[in-house]
């Protein structure tokens, strides 16, 4: 299955494929979005290229649980899973190609609406927190580099970058930081896992979903998930 689109296109097909549940199902993605970061840094080859060659590998696949009922299906992400103000950049900058240094200052800009948001950890302590994002790839939104990990989508594990509440300018020079020479390294886990204390917005390769006040949100990696090519 080809997929002409972008982050968020391929986001629905990779969904569809893991609730039919078919083990012969091979996903890949045609670059044809606006930023197209997982084409991008997880393509090795021309699409056509690898078709033609045939050889079929298996990638990890990020798994949210967010209170489903009994029967009701997971979702997954095959880049990035994000909460807070890192979303809300990337939505922004996905809106067009405008130059990196426009870009930026698109980011800035978001800054004066923006409000911090609490989560509980499994130890009980609430925190305060400006984005969370749980990352598949090293990029996202074109231009902001994660994690310099030496760590690769099939690894079984997941980079957690998390930027608790801080002034704005501080938050400001690590978008910017972001953007320019990147994050560097950042912790890998198999899973995470917090309670939401109210109702949240997060984006799954760059579609916004919502989850529920009191929900506890749990991310895993579900290791070699998806058959792809290219």
């Amino acid at each position: 299955m080809v997929s002409v689109s972008g982050d968020g296109g391929y986001n629905e097909v990779v969904n569809g494929v893991m609730q039919a549940d078919n083990p012969k199902a091979v996903c890949a993605v045609m670059a044809a979005g606006n930023a197209n970061d997982h084409r991008r840094t997880v393509g090795t080859k021309p699409l056509e290229e690898a078709i033609a060659e045939g050889h079929v590998r298996q990638i990890d696949l990020l798994k949210i649980h967010t209170g489903q009922k009994e029967g009701e299906p997971l979702e997954y992400a095959h880049s990035y899973i994000g909460f807070g103000l890192t979303p809300v950049v990337a939505t922004e900058l996905e809106k067009g190609s405008k130059g990196a240094l426009t870009e930026m200052i698109s980011v800035i800009k978001t800054f004066s609406e923006f409000e911090p948001f609490e989560m509980r950890l499994p130890d009980g302590k609430r925190h305060k927190v400006d984005s969370l994002v749980f990352a598949n790839i090293p990029e996202m939104a074109k231009y902001a580099t994660l994690s310099e990990a030496t760590a690769t989508p099939a690894d079984g594990k997941f980079e957690v970058i998390l930027f608790p509440h801080m002034p704005k300018w501080r938050v400001a020079l690590n978008a910017l930081r972001a953007t320019t020479q990147g994050l560097g390294d950042q912790p890998s886990v198999s899973s995470y896992e917090f309670t939401t204390l109210k109702p949240l917005p997060f984006q799954m390769d760059g579609e916004v979903k919502n989850v529920d006040a009191g929900v506890t949100v749990r991310v895993e990696s579900a290791h070699g998930a998806l058959q792809t090519i290219g």
